[in-house]
């Protein structure tokens, strides 16, 4: 990668946002007026898929640029490192941060954090404002924007970093102000429940219609997203900064709030790492090159592995042909592991429904649609989606009709723990966040 005039980098990852309940894709409620904003001088991409249903697989293939089945990692798994954009950018003279609150990205044991050279994870200590929530206490994401706006005033030459906003995350405690659609029932039903709820649908203990009160909370939790995300774009437009600055915006997937499956066998969407509806996969893409652009819409299938691509191509100097549609966009369910194994077996007794390995396929479709071709366990279908919430199911389809487009070999960019997890200090990050 090249320097000479190099913008900077910033990757924002509205974690869990699904683009169905963004206000940018058309969801009633007024969840992202920013982005809405930033739409008028950013590419949109309307039809962005996520390469997996869940944070870890997905933040490696975006820092690396391979699919989740090309690089197989799980909780399982260290990423080897000099296999990030990040990494690259690092060797080119960019000062390189991952600003977040998700142990899967900060702790040691993923090997993620060893891929940047300055992380801000959860605090022993930090300003009593930024803590507003009782389930998940500690800072909310203003916190993490601000740490890295702080970062980017201090450096001299370009920098890339990462800040991964987990406000639309469950537990979902969003500050007042942008907990516009939430009620008190919703906010006890969310106490009431164990911080990992899945069990308790999947288990019968509670109907799927209870979840319309958490998807209420969810929506408050993406507004405020959106807001983090106004905070620290605006503040390099203040400074300056902005226009020598390549944002990147997305969901690195997105939640499931009952949404029924359509195979025989496949589990309504509940939360993710499970489901791969629509719900969990389709999330929503921005771009706002160096010194912005004109607005532009794109409905071609995008895929987030395109971010070490584009960035290059960027830092090269030469981003005319940089984008995130491509031909096809691929995104798999990683196998699940034994511990959510475990967790099923106790709250559900079969796991047939839930261990069934499930990949997506998309192409492009004449106008605004694209066409997916899905399958769970033995079961496949085809369906035609003109934007987020819509799809047409077209027809039932052979399995093998999905699975021949993942044959990819291994990438080699994974070193597995032999049995080992997280550290502590992750599992405890992370059992706030309803993992573990």
């Amino acid at each position: 990668m090249g320097r000479d005039e190099s913008p900077n980098v910033l990757l924002v990852v509205l974690d869990s946002v699904r683009a169905k309940n963004c206000s940018l894709y058309g969801a009633a409620r007024p969840t992202t007026p920013f982005l809405e904003s930033l739409a008028a001088e950013s590419i949109t991409y309307t039809q962005a898929r996520a390469p997996s249903n869940w944070s870890l697989p997905s933040h490696v293939s975006i820092f690396t640029g391979f699919e989740a089945h090309e690089h197989r990692l799980t909780v399982h798994d260290r990423l080897r490192p000099g296999n990030t954009v990040f990494e690259s950018l690092a060797e080119a003279g960019y000062e390189t941060g991952l600003f977040t609150e998700n142990g899967f990205l900060n702790g040691r044991s993923s090997g993620i954090q060893e891929c940047f050279e300055t992380v801000t994870g959860v605090p022993d200590e930090y300003d009593e404002t930024y803590d507003t929530a009782s389930l998940n206490p500690g800072p909310d994401g203003f916190y993490y924007a601000d740490q890295l706006l702080d970062w980017t005033a201090e450096q001299d030459g370009e920098w890339a970093a990462c800040l991964n906003v987990m406000d639309s995350h469950r537990p979902f405690e969003p500050r007042e102000e942008y907990d516009m659609w939430g009620d008190e029932q919703a906010r006890q039903l969310q106490a009431d429940l164990d911080v990992r709820w899945e069990w308790q649908f999947y288990g019968d203990t509670h109907p799927y219609w209870r979840l319309a009160g958490l998807e209420s909370l969810y929506d408050g939790g993406i507004r405020q997203a959106d807001a983090v995300a106004k905070r620290t774009i605006e503040t390099l437009r203040q400074r300056g900064e902005l226009d020598d600055t390549l944002v990147v915006v997305c969901g690195d997937h997105g939640d499931g709030f009952g949404e029924p499956g359509r195979l025989p066998d496949e589990p309504n969407a509940v939360s993710h790492i499970i489901p791969m509806h629509e719900e969990l996969l389709h999330v929503p893409l921005l771009v706002r090159p160096p010194g912005g652009t004109a607005g532009e819409m794109c409905h071609e299938p995008a895929a987030l592995t395109q971010f070490p691509a584009v960035v290059e191509a960027y830092v090269d100097g030469d981003p005319s042909g940089a984008a995130f549609a491509t031909e096809r966009v691929v995104s798999s369910k990683q196998p699940v592991t034994a511990d959510l194994r475990d967790r099923f077996e106790d709250a559900c007794g079969d796991v047939t429904p839930f261990t069934a390995a499930s990949h997506a396929v998309y192409t492009n479709e004449e106008g605004r649609a694209v066409r997916k071709r899905y399958h769970w366990g033995d079961e496949g279908l085809e369906a035609s989606i003109s934007g987020a919430g819509d799809f047409r199911l077209l027809r039932e389809i052979d399995p093998t009709a999905v699975t021949g487009a993942f044959d990819a070999p291994e990438a080699g960019v994974r070193e597995p723990m032999g049995g080992r997890q997280a550290t502590e200090q992750a599992k405890e990050q992370l059992a706030a966040l309803g993992y573990y």
